[in-house]
């Protein structure tokens, strides 16, 4: 009978063990009497939360007139629907806007971006959470164009950081803060400058140490994690130079957890950061490559979506996972002599 009991108790045990609840059953045999220990809160709450990010979302005149279905009207989600089961696999997905958007015609290619404002509502559609506007091209289309732009993602529901309006209180020019299934996470997008002069009344993230670091110190100690999403290195460069290194060094020291780099429009290489222990701290992503665009240029038509996952214990220890997964953007030619366009995913793996 003693011994029916044992396995009594030792069921309801491992049955608590699997729950996850935060009793234990702890048995022990005392002098031949089997007794039991209630212990509480034992078991720790990991807040975990994944994050997903790819490279430049471009917009160049093929790919707006590919879109076009009527005087007006575009329609964007045939180009990404690949990719949509990735992003919405994530808690939180963001890109780098290469472009401005606006309500209405004329729209226009490089060198000065402006695409129509539909490619907002698709981007969200398909399962982009928020857009990092701090590159190159953010001042296209001057302090309109700012206007515009956040307007539309605004009306989309989609976040957005690195670029801003203060005098109207349009945008976020600093660190965005956001909570994400339950770990709080700031994101700062900068940029090396702009292609043409930044307007009055228009602040731009730019990525010198003195701007960043007051940045980075403003939102460090309200967060979990940092992201910083540096718009930095060379064009069409597969390794990166010694001056993003540098800055990645500098934006570990500064506080950063993960970097985040665009710009190139091609895949560099991946760092992982570890602890004395050999766990993974963080790292940088030096440039995912482009997520879309009408580029010829050799391997412009690769990109890296980065996966990562947070982890916060219930007493502050922190930790991360990085993956990644390589894409391909696909174009075929139309009988109308536009092209169609797509991104393919490849499977995921872990960056060590």
């Amino acid at each position: 009978m003693r011994n029916i009991f044992a396995y009594s108790i030792f069921f309801l045990w491992a049955v608590a063990a699997l729950w996850a609840t935060i009793v234990e059953f702890v048995p022990h045999d005392r002098g031949g009497v089997l007794t039991v220990e209630v212990r509480e809160d034992v078991c720790e709450e990991v807040r975990e939360a994944t994050l997903l990010f790819v490279g430049d979302i471009m917009a160049h005149m093929p790919q707006v007139e590919s879109a076009e279905r009527g005087e007006e009207c575009y329609d964007f989600v045939p180009h990404l629907r690949g990719v949509r089961s990735l992003l919405r696999g994530a808690d939180y997905a963001v890109g780098n806007l290469e472009t401005t958007l606006s309500p209405r015609p004329p729209y226009s290619g490089y060198p000065a971006f402006a695409s129509p404002e539909e490619l907002a509502r698709d981007l969200r559609r398909v399962g982009f959470d928020a857009l990092a506007l701090a590159n190159n091209h953010s001042c296209d289309r001057g302090v309109g164009g700012v206007l515009a732009t956040t307007a539309a993602l605004d009306n989309e529901g989609l976040d957005h950081f690195g670029v801003a309006v203060p005098s109207l209180m349009q945008g976020c020019s600093g660190g965005y803060v956001k909570e994400i299934a339950g770990v709080r996470v700031a994101f700062v997008a900068c940029t090396y400058g702009a292609n043409t002069p930044v307007p009055q009344g228009v602040e731009l993230l730019v990525s010198d140490t003195v701007a960043l670091r007051k940045a980075i110190d403003k939102v460090r100690s309200q967060v979990d994690f940092l992201v910083v999403l540096p718009h930095w290195g060379v064009e069409y460069a597969r390794r990166p130079t010694n001056h993003q290194r540098e800055m990645a060094a500098w934006l570990r020291e500064a506080g950063a957890d993960l970097v985040v780099g665009s710009h190139p429009h091609v895949v560099q290489p991946t760092e992982v950061w570890h602890d004395e222990a050999g766990g993974v701290t963080g790292g940088v992503y030096y440039s995912l490559g482009n997520f879309i665009s009408n580029q010829n240029s050799p391997h412009t038509d690769y990109g890296l979506a980065a996966v990562v996952t947070l982890r916060v214990g219930s007493h502050g220890e922190k930790g991360m996972t990085l993956r990644a997964a390589p894409l391909k953007r696909v174009r075929s030619m139309r009988s109308d002599g536009r092209f169609d366009y797509g991104v393919e995913v490849e499977s995921l793996c872990v960056v060590r």
